[in-house]
Order: C-alpha cells, then sequence, then structure tokens
C-alpha cells in the first residue's frame, strides 16, 4: 500500500512538472505572439506617418490663406528635419 502512494506521488509530480513546462511553453508563444503584434501596429502607426507626411509635402497650397500657408510650412520644415535626422 506504501508503495501505490509512492507511485502515485511520483505521478503527480511528473504531472505537476509537465503543467509547468507547458505553462512556460505557452508563455514564451504569448510573448513571441505579443513581440509581433506590437511590431505590426508599429509598422502600420508608421505607414500611416509616412502618409500623411507625403500628404503635406505634395498639398497644392494655392488656395490657403496666410495662416493656412504658414502652418504648412512649419510643417513641412518639420518633416524635412526629421528626415534628415533619419
Amino acid at each position: 500500500m506504501w508503495e501505490k502512494k509512492e507511485v502515485r506521488d511520483r505521478e503527480r509530480d511528473k504531472a505537476r512538472e509537465a503543467d509547468k513546462e507547458a505553462d512556460k511553453e505557452a508563455d514564451k508563444a504569448f510573448i513571441e505572439l505579443e513581440k509581433q503584434r506590437l511590431e505590426n501596429e508599429a509598422k502600420v502607426a508608421e505607414a500611416n506617418l509616412l502618409k500623411e507626411e507625403k500628404e503635406i509635402m505634395l498639398a497644392d497650397t494655392s488656395k490657403l490663406d496666410e495662416e493656412q500657408l504658414q502652418w504648412h510650412k512649419i510643417m513641412k520644415k518639420k518633416i524635412l528635419a526629421q528626415q534628415m535626422e533619419n
């Protein structure tokens, strides 16, 4: 009877270790997916920023009033300065 208990205890311990290992693997997989998600979000944000910058750089300024034209010039300078840094 004592031997049966020891066998059950060892089997229980093995099962717990297997569960711990499975949890570690699941955590690793989750972390990797989260990294990929964040990288994808960063790429989308960068693409959106480039699109907005392109629209500013190529905008038709012929119909802008003086304040709008000043804002446009400031934004173009900022965009160009950022591009020069990169």
